[in-house]
């Protein structure tokens, strides 16, 4: 091996989808990060952008060049990702890339492959969430768990957002555990600093009085996101004449059905769905907020989460995956039985009820979670792990 210094090293991100999201988000903050510390850092990307908008100008307002290739597709096609792969090689040959770091499923199959392939010296991916899960048919999932185990031996090092993760694909056989490192999906903790101007001029543009208790709940209308848990959990609390207030944060392909739900259900003035929010102004709205509320079904570790808790904001989220490594039932939030809107809407009731323990669950997560979630760490345990697997190939 050369006698390259770890600086000198040219770096490429890959992902399938550049749309606003944790994963690429996370990309956006590494590549930014590494380029910060003297690093040559290109991204690549598929075409395709969901309905929640790219992250292209972030990118470029970071100085971050970003190549879209036209051959990286989220669908599975074999001819197609054959073709993919074929050109992949190429365009990492070509790039001269020593480290590959893949993200996201898709990109992640083709990209080890690829990477391995074009004589990339140091190839790395990234699980942001499981490629199979509970949910997925019986012959779907195993054949995620049967493509993982394969393309996990085309990279040298497997990162993982949440321990949960590493013992799920532990307990699928899918490599040993000195493969795994935990690398948490972090982003800028000073852009979620409390502010109480900007929190009482939101609310007052929304039309919240002070008094009021905030739900927020961050996340793509899509089912496996759980919108319509927290809905039936405040079907049940509309009686009560509490002073609540529900901001659904984001766009989807079902926002029309929830829409619906809550004006059957005479919620329509308690529910307020901001449409999409552009990421700068996530804090902003979670600031404005006094509790945020999960129900996702299916997450590694969302990015809400320590978001969230790094504002003193009470997490209510459903107990599965990444969440109970940051949320502590009882301490800084309630974990809740998957599925279970009664118990959801007690919890609710409980926080309305009790303002103080809103205040202390708040103070308890910053606490608890420190700097764990900090952009400066991320990149930090990144470029160790990096310098580690290039000089084990030396």
């Amino acid at each position: 091996m050369d006698e390259k210094s770890i600086k000198d090293l040219k770096i490429l991100e890959l992902i399938t989808l550049f749309s606003i999201g944790g994963a690429t988000e996370t990309v956006v903050s590494l590549a930014a990060g590494l380029k910060s510390e003297g690093f040559r850092v290109d991204i690549a990307t598929g075409p395709n952008i969901a309905s929640e908008g790219s992250m292209y100008e972030e990118a470029a307002n970071l100085g971050l060049n970003v190549f879209t290739l036209p051959y990286v597709k989220r669908e599975i096609k074999i001819i197609q990702d054959l073709v993919c792969i074929y050109k992949l090689i190429r365009f990492i040959r070509q790039g001269n890339y020593d480290i590959v770091h893949t993200h996201s499923s898709k990109a992640g199959v083709v990209g080890r492959i690829a990477a391995r392939l074009a004589g990339a010296k140091v190839v790395v991916h990234t699980v942001h969430g499981l490629p199979f899960h509970r949910y997925q048919k019986p012959l779907v999932k195993y054949f995620f768990i049967f493509v993982e185990k394969i393309t996990s031996h085309f990279c040298d090092g497997l990162v993982a957002v949440s321990s949960t993760i590493i013992e799920t694909m532990l307990g699928y056989g899918i490599r040993k555990r000195e493969h795994y490192h935990l690398i948490r999906s972090a982003f800028d903790t000073e852009s979620f600093t409390p502010d109480e101007r900007e929190r009482k001029d939101l609310r007052s543009s929304l039309g919240i009085y002070d008094d009021t208790l905030v739900l927020a709940k961050a996340a793509r209308l899509s089912p496996l996101k759980g919108h319509r848990y927290l809905l039936e959990a405040l079907s049940i609390l509309r009686s009560e004449n509490l002073k609540l207030k529900t901001l659904l944060i984001g766009n989807g392909e079902i926002e029309s059905e929830l829409k619906q739900y809550v004006d059957e259900n005479g919620m329509h003035d308690s529910v307020i769905f901001t449409g999409l929010i552009s990421p700068e102004k996530i804090p902003s709205y979670l600031n404005a907020s006094d509790v945020l509320v999960h129900t996702s079904l299916l997450e590694g570790l969302a990015r809400v989460l320590p978001q969230a808790i790094v504002l003193e904001k009470p997490v209510i989220v459903f107990n599965l995956d990444g969440a109970p490594e940051v949320v502590k039932d009882g301490v800084n939030g309630f974990l809740i039985e998957p599925e279970n809107v009664a118990q959801l809407a007690s919890r609710i009731r409980e926080l309305v009820a009790d303002r103080d323990k809103v205040k202390r669950f708040g103070k308890a997560g910053k606490e608890m979670i420190g700097g764990m979630f900090d952009d400066a760490t991320m990149v930090d345990q990144t470029i160790r792990l990096y310098k580690e697997l290039w000089e084990a190939k030396r």
